[in-house]
């Protein structure tokens, strides 16, 4: 009378318990249920299976699925009259065992939905199977040829007629695909569905490994899945393009893609674009190297950890957007790709360290314009950070190699999608600044105006990149061939003179790449969110005859250095955070007019010679000069205010 107990002739013979919040560990007490033929415990939270189940010599039904085991009992081989058994949807990893081979009786077993790595040859020796299911353990290793033989013979005629033609079509590709069980429904999808259609050799191979795209990527939850497995012909599916029946492109942008993006062999040999960017995979598997005519890979803004080495293998890629992922590494062997001449890895924070050698390598010998040569010797101080993950200076690069690859090969690429555009190239290059007018030049050797242009556009890029440019107020034009960048003034010699950036949302650290725009007049940062410390290449700048800092969160003491700026004549630096002592090395700068250093935290005194500057006709005093300092930690001066 207990409920989901079953008996005839007063034994228990069934014993259903399936979704009943059992728990913790399944315990029998010797033989006393030795006439038990089915027993259902699915979709509970059981942990543990005693051993003495295996005394259950007359059970043939047991159900553990959707469970939380974590290994298969090897008192299970004991169970010789079994004939089914259900282990899915359980976090079971490692190999399948030997032992389950002792049960010589077993007709069906499902093992879907687990991790488990490996299957041992040994199950062929369960001569009654005729169900074996084992779709979605991700990280399946290579099945055994003799366990694929075995499989094979599960098949019925028309499976076996489908898996020959894919053995025949499909090449490169690990046989375990051409089965019913194993990774995932592919397999059954396209035997149902070249059931239904009368489909071609291409178009059946094509199928095919769309179709092992769409199971392992979650498919069914993509936002859009317009024909997918419905229509009959592939090129219909949205996303996909196909001229002369070949899919050449793939684009599923912002799609909600999510999983491992597998492939099947080289099925899709003549695909040439494929746009992932945008989603929520978390895999790729090392068929993608497969795609030997594959030249544009955005793979952006996912969830990937790691990346396969077997990338090294696409011999034609010349664009490849890794950036806005959780990568750790970056393979050597994307030092392989000869032809690439566009790597994207910016907003990766989990990238430490420098970028392999052999692929700043093959940065340096796709660099058709000499940028990195042009750069590092006018801008010596990013010798050490230009090839290092993460920095501003080292997407600054990436950038200008990108925007000189999209004129040349018209490819444009946005945080969304990749297209190709059509655009006429002037049949002579215009030596012309990106920054202040328009047109980025397009030239295989650089002279030197251009050059500086480069350099120009390099240190900007990475003042951008190093303080959040995307959220500046002001930032229209930047990191464009549109003239001009706004807060940028330039000269008639288009050198860059000054920049005006007050009140701009800027965000971050000043780069000591700014010290090298040596024709810079005025320098007005006030009012943002700056901090760190002000860096001491700013004594570089010695055409500089305005500075404003102020109203920003620096922190450190103010950098001697600046003493070498003797054309200044503004100098704004109060801001409640800098301290230490106010360097006696500002006593050289003799055309000072205005120094404010107040609301800080600095002691010492202020240079005497400042107090014999001349010439200011507004100051608020008779020597010339309007220095305001904080009188409570600063010595007195008899040229300073107190504030």
């Amino acid at each position: 009378d207990w409920f989901g107990v079953q008996c005839t002739n007063d034994d228990v013979v069934e014993l259903k318990l399936a979704n009943n919040n059992v728990s913790g560990t399944v315990a029998l007490s010797g033989d006393c249920l030795g006439k038990l033929n089915i027993f259902d415990l699915s979709q509970n939270l059981i942990q543990k299976i005693d051993s003495n189940i295996g005394l259950l010599e007359n059970l043939s039904v047991l159900d553990l699925s959707g469970n939380l085991l974590q290994n298969i009992s090897s008192d299970l081989s004991t169970m010789t009259d079994l004939i089914e058994l259900d282990l899915s949807r359980n976090n079971i990893s490692g190999s399948i065992s030997d032992e389950l081979s002792a049960m010589t009786n077993l007709g069906k077993l499902n093992l879907t939905y687990n991790d488990l790595t490996g299957i041992s040859s040994s199950i062929v020796a369960l001569k009654k199977l005729r169900s074996f299911e084992m779709y979605h353990n991700e990280n399946m290793g290579r099945i055994p040829l003799e366990v694929i033989d075995f499989l094979q013979n599960l098949l019925t005629k028309d499976e076996q007629k489908v898996s020959e033609k894919l053995r025949s079509l499909v090449k490169n590709s690990d046989q375990e695909y051409f089965v019913r069980s194993i990774p995932n429904q592919a397999f059954e999808w396209i035997v149902k569905q070249s059931s239904a259609f009368v489909l071609d050799d291409k178009s059946l191979a094509q199928q095919y490994c769309l179709s092992v795209l769409y199971f392992n990527s979650n498919g069914k939850y993509w936002t859009n899945k317009t024909d997918w497995l419905q229509s009959r012909d592939e090129c219909d599916w949205y996303g996909v393009q196909c001229p002369n029946d070949d899919v050449v492109e793939l684009k599923l942008a912002n799609n909600n893609v999510s999983g491992t993006v597998a492939l099947s062999g080289d099925c899709l040999g003549k695909l040439n674009l494929f746009d992932l960017s945008q989603n929520s995979i978390q895999k790729i598997d090392s068929n993608i190297g497969l795609l030997e005519n594959l030249t544009v890979l955005d793979l952006s803004g996912n969830k990937l950890e790691n990346i396969p080495s077997q990338l090294g293998l696409l011999e034609n890629l010349t664009v490849l957007d890794l950036s806005g992922n959780k990568l750790e590494n970056i393979p050597s062997q994307l030092g392989l790709l000869t032809k690439l001449s566009f790597l994207w890895l910016h907003e990766n924070p989990n990238l430490a360290g420098r970028i392999p050698s052999e692929v700043a390598k093959l940065m340096m010998r796709n660099d058709k314009i000499n940028a990195s040569e042009t750069i590092l010797s006018n801008v010596p101080v990013s010798r050490s950070t230009i090839f290092e993950y993460g920095t501003s200076q080292f997407r600054a690069f990436n950038d200008i190699l990108y925007r000189y690859r999209m004129q040349q090969d018209e490819i444009k690429l946005n945080s969304t999608y990749l297209v190709y555009r059509s655009q006429p190239t002037s049949p002579v290059a215009q030596l012309t600044s990106p920054i202040c007018y328009p047109a980025f030049p397009v030239l295989v050797q650089l002279d030197l105006p251009v050059a500086q242009l480069l350099v120009y556009q390099y240190i900007l890029m990475t003042l951008y990149f190093a303080t959040n440019g995307d959220s500046w107020r002001r930032n229209e034009h930047w990191l464009t061939s549109v003239n001009p960048w706004d807060n940028v003034a330039c000269n008639e010699y288009e050198e860059v003179t000054g920049l005006d950036m007050r009140l701009n949302n800027v965000d971050g650290t000043l780069p000591k790449e700014l010290g090298d725009l040596t024709k810079l007049t005025y320098l007005n940062l006030e009012s943002n969110s700056l901090h760190g410390s002000i860096v001491s290449e700013i004594g570089q700048l010695t055409n500089l005859e305005l500075i404003y800092l102020h109203d920003n969160a620096f922190t450190g003491s103010i950098p001697s250095e600046l003493g070498l700026l003797t054309g200044l004549t503004s100098l704004d630096l109060h801001s409640k955070t800098l301290s230490g002592p106010i360097p006696k090395e500002l006593g050289q700068l003799t055309n000072l007019e205005y120094l404010y250093l107040h609301e800080n935290n600095l002691d010492g005194t202020i240079p005497s010679a400042l107090c014999n500057n001349s010439g200011c006709a507004l100051c608020n005093n008779s020597f010339g000069i309007d220095i305001v300092i904080d009188c409570l930690q600063v010595e007195e001066c008899a040229c300073c205010d107190c504030y």
